[in-house]
């Protein structure tokens, strides 16, 4: 028989994304646009902080940036290079005229033509204006340097002014806060009204990411090659919540961390769970059902078969003379109501499962056989919890309380009278040659 192994592990429910909404700028919270614990979509607004002061502050930074711009026109206008060039040019022309001049005296000076004030002035106008020449060429120069200069400098007036008007920009975006995920918020930390920002960014309000919903659970570190190969897998998970709510969604393993905790020696895995109803919030106790492997070829026998004692583990069995024999056996697991044995039986010994305290070893019997099936049980419900809202008369919104099937409906203190019981062989119900396997779908305990 084909039994599948199946772990159950213990772990808390955690948001997969997880938000907390912070004031990023100083001012007076004015308006909000949700209920505390309602549902929000990505992108909804949210919370507003009062815009006044920063739109004052944007539009200061915007005449700036305009007046920094005009600036920089300016610089690009400019003429004084041009400026510069043309007086260069006018002062060498002179500087040239008063050349001729100069020598045209030295030459009447030598022919007894000219005076000698006459040449001298000659010779100190032409020094002048050679030195004039000099001068406008360093202007010229520093002309040329003051325009690139100023140029740049406006250049980097225009990016200040821009940077600020982009800082005020952001500044008065952050007055405005909207959801950057779809999820559950929580309460409004800080009442409309009050001032936020005031010493850091202020905490107002979280969002919860409910579907799907993360699932963290710790194995120990010796099963973690295993769960790789589950990971892998695609294993699916099923949940109990709180002890005593079944999820009714299947969950499926995602992620496992990097590292193992070493003071508890186990490691993160985590799961993720469709919630499309909100039903499980982050923080609950689960308990994790997960099929891991299976049992290949399995000798499986009743639960009521097996006895424990100082001796061991041992079932009573029938052999082919009807004669009752004890075989120890070594149990691994338990399924449905049946106990999973490795060794101490083969397939196909008939067991003996009800009347086992009547019998003795060596003592023939008369038994009858009966299937296996009759003795799996289905799946164990959750614990009962609040049984107020569990019972089977209970109608609680948010609860699935069905009513049992084929259940008699009763009203007052009446009860059924108890059936006389149905007399049996000492050695009663035994397994069969060839035990069925599980029917498919059942969901193993």
């Amino acid at each position: 028989m084909t039994v599948p192994i199946i772990v159950k592990p213990i772990g808390t429910t955690r948001a997969l994304e997880e938000v907390i909404i912070r004031a990023r700028v100083k001012g007076f919270l004015t308006e909000r646009n949700f209920k505390d614990g309602s549902d929000v979509k990505k992108n909804q607004l949210l919370l507003v902080i009062d815009e006044e002061p920063f739109q004052v502050v944007l539009n200061q930074a915007e005449a700036q940036l305009a007046a920094a711009n005009a600036s920089l026109k300016k610089a690009e206008a400019s003429k004084a290079v041009e400026v510069a060039e043309a007086n260069l040019k006018m002062d060498q022309a002179q500087a040239r005229l008063d050349t001729v001049e100069e020598r045209r005296e030295r030459v009447l000076l030598a022919r007894k033509a000219g005076s000698q004030e006459d040449y001298d002035k000659a010779v100190a106008q032409a020094a002048k204006s050679a030195a004039k020449v000099e001068a406008d060429r360093a202007s010229l120069d520093q002309t040329r340097s003051d325009f690139t200069i100023d140029i740049e400098s406006a250049r980097a007036e225009v990016a200040r002014s821009v940077a600020a008007f982009q800082d005020a920009w952001i500044n008065l975006g952050y007055c405005r806060m909207y959801a950057p995920i779809t999820g559950r918020i929580g309460e409004l930390k800080v009442k409309l009204g009050n001032l936020v920002g005031d010493a850091g960014m202020t905490e107002l309000v979280t969002i919860e990411q409910l579907n799907p919903m993360g699932l963290d659970l710790r194995p120990p570190a010796r099963y973690l090659p295993e769960a790789t190969a589950l990971l892998g897998a695609g294993v699916t998970i099923s949940l109990t919540v709180e002890g005593e709510r079944r999820h009714p969604h299947l969950g499926k393993a995602i992620f496992i961390d990097n590292k193992v905790d070493e003071q508890t020696s186990t490691f993160l895995l985590r799961a993720a769970v469709e919630n499309p109803l909100g039903t499980v919030l982050p923080g609950e106790y689960i308990r994790a059902t997960m099929t891991v492997g299976q049992y290949v070829d399995a000798v499986v026998v009743p639960e009521k078969a097996v006895m424990e004692g100082q001796e061991g583990t041992r079932v009573f069995v029938v052999d082919s003379q009807n004669k009752v024999e004890v075989a120890k056996v070594s149990g691994v697991d338990s399924y449905r109501g049946l106990r999973v044995l490795e060794a101490g039986l083969e397939a196909g010994q008939k067991v003996i499962v009800e009347g086992i305290q009547l019998v003795r070893q060596g003592q023939t019997v008369d038994p009858f056989e009966a299937p296996l099936e009759s003795f799996m049980s289905e799946e164990s419900p959750p614990l009962p919890g609040d049984l107020r809202f569990n019972s089977r008369v209970s109608r609680v919104p948010g609860r699935d309380n069905p009513v049992q099937k084929n259940a008699p409906e009763k009203s007052g203190s009446d009860t059924a009278k108890p059936q006389p019981p149905v007399e049996k062989s000492p050695a009663s119900k035994t397994l069969p040659q060839e035990p069925a396997t599980p029917a498919p779908g059942k969901t193993p305990r």
